[in-house]
């Protein structure tokens, strides 16, 4: 039997708030599984912010940070907190595995 990895509350509270930036944005996030990176998206309509459920807690954090760095974030209010993490986040270089994943094709 798989044991399930145990996840630091603080990364999944993170989580949580960027979550909330996002579904105040308009954005619904949804954690699908597949060959895919993740990011935003519009479909019919709807804005989505899809994220890949095999990855871990932090490549999620920095998944919907970045997205959220993209889609503009200016024109809510975010905790000075969260944007701290939005900001870091989304200038933040990607280990050699996760740049590998980022230029390969899809």
């Amino acid at each position: 039997m798989k044991k399930k990895k145990q996840v630091d509350p603080e990364l999944k509270q993170m989580l949580a708030e960027l979550e909330d930036v996002a579904d105040r944005l308009g954005y619904k996030v949804r954690y699908e599984k597949g060959n895919f990176k993740g990011g935003y998206c519009l479909l019919r309509e709807s804005r989505l912010l899809v994220v890949n459920s095999r990855n871990e807690v932090e490549r999620r954090i920095i998944i919907v940070a970045k997205s959220l760095k993209e889609i503009g974030i200016d024109t809510i209010f975010v905790k000075p907190g969260v944007r701290e993490i939005i900001e870091k986040e989304s200038s933040r270089k990607l280990t050699g595995d996760e740049a590998a994943e980022e230029t390969e094709p899809e």
